[in-house]
């Protein structure tokens, strides 16, 4: 299994490519090509959340609670301050000890967040929080669910990768644990995680990511934009 590190370096890595392909081909601004890395880079360390003693499980946890509790205040914009301090206050605190209890209590590593559906699911909800809650336009919330998802599938396939021991010529016990469709040990938390993409994918279009992966317009436009136009890093040092 890969380590946090190389998890990290190879999902931003993945992310920023993706991301830079958009930004070069104009189906993006610098500032959503910053956010799809983000999300992406994230969306790598996500799988990781079910191993109670992971950096990514700490983080994950505490961000998910700050950004909720924000979400939350923002909401009730009538409020004093004393009033939003307080309810900051509290929300942060019932998130982060009860959504952490209660994940501790039903999750195993390499569990159900541990499969190819989970990361859908994740990526689905991405986008329904991204245009809810934090009024993301809906096309680049979309591609925002998207990159949650890409990120999420780039952590189980370098499990998998390195699942395989190519010094000895064998695979390890834990090879086909990470990318897979299905967990043998919870098939009735499987069936919630597929039952949950199917009522909520009609939530998103994801027909605009296909539309572009499969538009011959959009490689066009990134084959015009291989070499420069207007001269070489020209405008780099303006001020």
């Amino acid at each position: 299994m890969a380590n946090f590190k190389t998890h990290m370096v190879v999902g931003a890595t993945v992310s920023g490519i993706s991301s830079t392909l958009l930004l070069s081909a104009g189906h993006l601004t610098d500032s959503e090509a910053l956010l799809l890395f983000s999300l992406g880079t994230i969306g790598s360390l996500l799988p990781d959340i079910d191993s109670k003693t992971s950096i990514p499980f700490k983080i994950t946890f505490t961000l998910l609670s700050v950004f909720l509790s924000f979400a939350i205040i923002f909401s009730k914009p009538e409020y004093s301050l004393i009033e939003k301090l307080i309810l900051w206050l509290t929300s942060f605190y019932l998130l982060k000890l009860f959504i952490m209890r209660v994940f501790i209590e039903y999750t195993s590593h390499r569990g159900i967040f541990h499969s190819v559906p989970m990361g859908i699911l994740l990526g689905i909800l991405g986008t329904m929080l991204l245009k809810t809650l934090f009024w993301v336009d809906g096309s680049v919330a979309v591609w925002g669910g998207f990159f949650i998802t890409l990120g999420y599938l780039t952590h189980l396939i370098l499990d998998e990768v390195y699942s395989v021991d190519l010094a000895n010529k064998r695979m390890k016990k834990s090879f086909g644990t990470a990318f897979s469709f299905h967990k043998k040990s919870n098939w009735f938390g499987t069936f919630i995680v597929y039952l949950a993409i199917l009522i909520l994918f009609k939530e998103t279009n994801y027909t605009i990511v296909t539309d572009t992966i499969f538009s011959s317009n959009f490689y066009i436009d990134l084959y015009e934009n291989i070499l420069p136009q207007n001269g070489w890093f020209n405008g780099l040092f303006n001020i």
